[in-house]
């Protein structure tokens, strides 16, 4: 009986330790690392993001770029770190969900095994737009026109969420098409531009400045809902294509092992933070649609969800990377 009240006291004592261990989380600065180049999406969010925990938690949020390699770099980096809470992974569609099935053999990382989710924190959907000079008025008219001549799309380059989105879009409604890769979404909206490309796929933020100024046209959001800032562009949903959707998540992640205690107070203040009208404006001059409120294991579920489709479209389309 000594023995018994002995034991259960001290496993009471080291949960009490465990708790306290993260109580005064975080005591130093934590970094956030970034797999995408400064001035990208994921960059500009993780920074918004950033700022604003370290106010709400009184320590410095760190942002650090390791881009290169489709995000693998990056994600690589932070699925070895420490799982203490002071390492997390701004991520997003391509480097999470569609990188590990384009490279099986050389990505570093398994997303559902070395991560656990924490928040999301924006989404934006894939924009089918066209160049003024192609004489494309509408999807349907670029439909007709990719099955009856030869068409080519630009995208940010082999493997991105923009290539897979046309991928997608060619299988399903079976058009031909020619793949133009760029090295990413500047170069391809450019050609667009000026017309020396006809079709792109795209996220909505980099598009929406050129649409705006009726330098390209948009036709289509791929998506089962309109977007606040285009809503004159109907969605494919609406055009007779309701299992065609392509939106790109952006969310915070952390090594696997990380603190619950921990995960659950940046869950908490990210939530939080997303229903102030202060961030509510910086997301909308960005282009950006407010992040599902979901607690960490629904995240890590949607994660899981994400995960399994676009292995599903990188196989059943075939593609492949040079």
């Amino acid at each position: 009986m000594i023995i018994k009240r002995f034991t259960a006291a001290m496993v009471a004592v080291l949960a009490l330790g465990a708790g306290a261990a993260h109580a005064d989380w975080p005591e130093r600065p934590v970094t956030i690392v970034v797999p995408f180049a400064a001035g990208q999406t994921g960059d500009m969010i993780a920074r918004m993001v950033g700022k604003e925990l370290e106010t709400r938690f009184g320590k410095a949020f760190i942002v650090e770029n390791r881009p290169g390699s489709g995000g693998r770099i990056g994600t690589t980096y932070a699925a070895r770190a420490k799982p203490d809470g002071y390492t997390l992974l701004m991520t997003s569609t391509g480097p999470y969900a569609i990188t590990p099935a384009l490279y099986p053999n050389d990505t570093k990382y398994d997303p559902l095994k070395d991560f656990v989710g924490i928040a999301e924190t924006a989404s934006t959907p894939q924009v089918i737009a066209v160049s003024n000079a192609s004489g494309i008025a509408s999807f349907s008219d670029l439909v007709k026109r990719a099955k009856a001549k030869d068409l080519s799309y630009g995208s940010a380059g082999n493997g991105s969420l923009q290539h897979l989105t046309m991928e997608l879009l060619k299988k399903e409604i079976g058009f031909p098409m020619v793949h133009v890769p760029f090295k990413g979404s500047a170069e391809s909206k450019t050609a667009l531009i000026a017309n020396t490309l006809e079709v792109t796929s795209d996220s909505l933020p980099p598009l929406l400045t050129s649409i705006k100024a009726n330098q390209i046209k948009a036709v289509a959001v791929v998506d089962n809902k309109r977007s606040a800032y285009i809503p004159d562009v109907p969605t494919l949903g609406e055009l007779g294509y309701p299992k065609l959707s392509a939106v790109a998540f952006f969310g915070l992640v952390a090594p696997q092992g990380t603190p619950r205690e921990v995960v659950q107070a940046i869950n908490r203040e990210v939530i939080a933070m997303f229903k102030t009208p202060a961030f509510q404006e910086q997301m909308q001059a960005q282009a950006l649609t407010a992040p599902t409120e979901r607690t960490p294991e629904q995240f890590s579920a949607y994660l899981a969800e994400e995960v399994g489709r676009w292995k599903k479209v990188v196989e059943q389309a075939n593609v492949t990377v040079d």
